[in-house]
């Protein structure tokens, strides 16, 4: 008796969860799709740039896949699929959620939230920061023209190197206009002091 409710319970909880992953990852794609002119993407993860945690359960869930395969336990095998397909659902919502998308309308921090698009229209300043293998951006901006400077937000972006001349070439057309930060190349630093 004592197993047959914890397989119940078990299936209780497995089958909603990976019915809810599901869901979040179909959306997370549709605002990936609905994204339009998307200049630059680049992959931002903690395992070469891939997301750590869902990357380690999508491999753990491969492995006892395998393991209940070999065993040949149709229950097992059943139950290791719902592990499986709830990793790659997970994997797919946090690769698509970290990744950065630059468009021509702004920066996009999080596609599952496009309130939090940063527009070009809203920075005020930024300055660049050379680190080991990428570049970082403070963007600092407010979410009003009028914002007072203690409206202001700090958004950090770190651009890889392959990225980064691209990048610059977007922020000089987008920017331009309203901030001389770029001459012959490289910053005016004069500029920020």
């Amino acid at each position: 008796m004592i197993q047959l409710s914890e397989n119940i319970v078990l299936w209780f909880i497995l089958v909603p969860i990976t019915f809810g992953s599901a869901v979040l990852a179909t959306s997370a794609l549709v605002n990936v799709l609905r994204l339009r002119n998307v200049r630059l993407s680049w992959k931002t993860g903690k395992m070469y740039g891939f997301p750590l945690f869902s990357t380690l359960f999508l491999i753990s869930g491969l492995m006892v896949g395998s393991i209940a395969a070999y065993r040949a336990e149709l229950p097992e095998m059943i139950a290791a699929g719902f592990y499986m397909w709830l990793g790659l659902c997970w994997f797919t919502t946090s690769y698509l959620v970290t990744k950065r998308f630059i468009t021509d309308h702004g920066i996009v921090k999080n596609v599952n939230r496009p309130s939090q698009t940063v527009a070009w229209h809203q920075i005020r300043d930024f300055v660049e920061k050379e680190i080991e293998d990428k570049t970082r951006y403070i963007f600092i901006y407010g979410h009003q023209e009028k914002d007072d400077q203690y409206n202001l937000i700090r958004l950090e972006l770190d651009v890889p190197h392959n990225k980064r001349e691209s990048f610059q070439k977007l922020i000089s057309h987008k920017l331009g206009r309203r901030i001389r930060c770029y001459m012959k190349g490289d910053i005016n630093v004069e500029q920020f002091e």
